[in-house]
Parts: structure tokens; C-alpha cells; sequence
């Protein structure tokens, strides 16, 4: 379990991903025939697959441990589903890490569509005796751009699947496109891949190092003053405790599990208890003043977690939440709460070896 005997603080400018050793200058198309295994994970992809035939199996890097498989089911020569499969190193793994893959693809995805695309985040997870995957996902419709020699670009329906998951030191995502599939077929392909491409093998080869104690990353914005330091420190520390209390071994050793508001909350509410124990120790910025007096006017509220829900932009577990969101909105109206609020102040992270 996370023991909490040591924290290492370092304040940075906000976004740290997934870097790889040796990359390639562009993509390479491995052209395998046959059964392709990816020796680092020994996750198998074969030429042919539950009606699937693999197209191409592209490597970003020299050692291919970031590789990109693709498979199509062509049903008919204006119907397809295309299944990409991808598998990466990752050097670091942070709680915010699968709301900002999610949150990047969502917003590239819209960049590339001629209109607006709404995915809905759903959650789940998967286990066996060893781990236990949590993931995020997507089922959702939107219009995808394809090269026409006549149009430039034409724009197709499609009905799309993307899946996240926490798999340790390894990154792992299926993405599928469908002419054709109902979002319930799209569920079962998903779960289907997941067996079948060994999700849970793939996140037992590189577990996180839960005998140490996560790091904790500070936003550059809380240097302000003492009290937001010390107070957005004991809500990382909070946070750190809370999943050491109430996570199970197997679920620790691939991720975060940030998706779960529990965690959030408890944190929240111990940054709030410090502030009220130690609001005349240090003299402190007018910013931190006023964050403070909104967060606690959120609590007294009992606002919580629809604030929670506003400020991850809804990629938090909250099943009341869309019903409840307006209602928030105008709860922020009403008592000027401020956009403020909603920064997100620290990380949590473990270093890959």
C-alpha cells in the first residue's frame, strides 16, 4: 500500500507527458506479416482477428515499444470499422493523467470536425487477481474528414468508441470507427479487445512503485504566499492518504484512479480545515483571500461535488452531475464564484524507471 513517510515538492509550469527514449523522426510502418508480438508487453496481434484484418502496425520509436496497430472489417465498399490499438511507454504516471489524454483527444477531435462533438466520459474498470484496471471512455457520434478527389474533404458519419486505461508504466487506448455499429456493438468490441489483447497482462508488466510515497507537482500560481502553499500541500497529502485508506493493492499498483470524487472530496475538505486553523498565521495575498472564501462558501453550500464536476469539465464520477450542472451554474452566478476556483493546483506522480 502508498506509505506516506516522505514528499518530495516541486513547483512547475503544468504539463509533463509521455516522453520516449529514441523516438523516430516520423512513424514506420513495421509491413510484419503473420502474428506481430510486442516483445515488450508480449501482448500478441495477429494478421486476422474476429473478422478484423490488420492493416498496418506503426512504431514511433526505435526499440518499438510505442507502436499503433490498426485493424478494418470491411463489410462492404462504403461500410467499414476500423479497431486502433495503441501501446506506449510512459516515464511518468500522474492522477490528472487520463482526464488529460481524454481532454486532448476530445479537443483535437473537434479541431478535425465540421461539427461539434460530444463525448459523453463514461467510466469502468476490469480485474483479476493481480490488478485492476480503471479506464475511461466514450461512446459518441461525429463526422469524420476523409480525402475526396472531387471535395477536398468529405465528411462521413460515424459512430466512435475511444477507451483510456491506467495500466501502470504502460499507456493503452482503443479507438474504433464504425459505418455501421450500434454503440452497444461498440461495447462489446471494446470489452472483446480488452480479453483478447491482454489489457490486464499488458498493465501487470510495469507496476507502479506503491512502497514509495507518490511526489507531489505544485502549480507555479500557489507561490503567492504561505498559507496556499502549506494548504494545497495538505490536500495532495490528504488525497495520497485517502487512496492509501481506501484503494485496494491491485488498483494502486496500475494508477490513480482519480475518476473516483471520493478522494477529491476528502482532499478538498482537509484544504479547507488547514485554511481555518491557520488563517492568522501568515499574512496572505488578497487572490488567496478571495479563493478561499469562495471554496468554503462552495462547501457550506454543500456544493462539493458539483463544483468537483464543473471544475474537471465533468471527467469525474459524479452520476448526478449532468442533472445537476445548470444548477451549479447558476449557484456560481448567484454567489460570485469565480472561474478561479477551478485551477487545478497540484499532481501526484510516480517516476518510471
Amino acid at each position: 500500500m502508498i506509505s506516506f513517510k516522505k514528499i518530495l515538492l516541486v513547483i512547475f509550469a503544468f504539463y509533463s507527458f509521455l516522453i520516449f527514449s529514441q523516438k523516430r523522426n516520423k512513424p514506420v510502418d513495421l509491413q510484419i506479416k503473420g502474428d506481430y508480438t510486442h516483445l515488450p508487453t508480449s501482448a500478441v496481434f495477429p494478421s486476422l482477428w474476429s473478422g478484423f484484418q490488420r492493416e498496418a502496425i506503426f512504431s514511433y520509436d526505435l526499440q518499438n515499444k510505442h507502436v499503433v496497430i490498426s485493424y478494418v472489417q470491411q463489410s462492404s465498399k462504403k461500410s467499414k470499422t476500423v479497431l486502433t490499438l495503441y501501446v506506449y511507454p510512459k516515464k511518468s504516471v500522474d492522477n490528472q493523467l487520463l482526464r488529460d489524454e481524454f481532454s486532448v483527444y476530445e479537443t483535437v477531435l473537434n479541431q478535425n470536425s465540421n461539427k461539434g462533438v460530444d463525448l459523453k466520459p463514461m467510466f469502468g474498470s476490469t480485474a483479476n487477481d493481480k490488478v485492476k484496471v480503471n479506464y475511461i471512455y466514450s461512446i459518441f457520434d461525429h463526422a469524420m474528414g476523409e480525402s475526396d478527389f472531387f471535395k477536398g474533404v468529405k465528411y462521413t458519419d460515424k459512430k466512435s468508441l475511444l477507451s483510456i486505461y491506467e495500466c501502470g508504466g504502460w499507456g493503452f487506448k482503443i479507438r474504433v470507427s464504425s459505418d455501421e455499429m450500434t454503440s452497444d456493438q461498440l461495447a462489446d468490441l471494446k470489452t472483446k479487445a480488452e480479453t483478447y489483447f491482454g489489457l490486464l497482462d499488458i498493465a501487470s508488466k510495469k507496476p507502479l512503485p506503491i512502497s514509495h510515497t507518490p511526489d507531489i507537482i505544485l502549480s507555479p500560481t500557489i507561490k503567492r504566499d504561505s498559507m496556499m502553499i502549506n494548504a494545497v500541500i495538505t490536500a495532495a497529502q490528504a488525497k495520497i492518504k485517502w487512496l492509501g485508506e481506501n484503494s485496494e493493492k491491485k488498483e494502486l499498483l496500475t494508477g490513480f484512479n482519480d475518476m473516483n470524487i471520493y478522494s477529491e472530496i476528502f482532499a478538498t475538505e482537509k484544504m479547507i480545515e488547514f485554511y481555518k486553523d491557520h488563517e492568522k498565521d501568515w499574512p496572505m495575498h488578497e487572490d488567496t483571500k478571495k479563493y478561499f472564501a469562495e471554496i468554503i462558501k462552495i462547501a457550506d453550500n454543500g456544493k462539493i461535488k458539483d463544483y468537483l464536476y464543473d471544475k474537471y469539465n465533468r471527467l469525474i464520477h459524479y452520476d448526478e452531475g449532468e442533472a445537476k450542472k445548470d444548477e451549479y451554474l447558476q449557484f456560481k452566478t448567484d454567489k460570485n464564484i469565480t472561474e478561479n476556483t477551478n485551477e487545478v493546483l497540484y499532481k501526484i506522480f510516480y517516476n518510471i524507471d
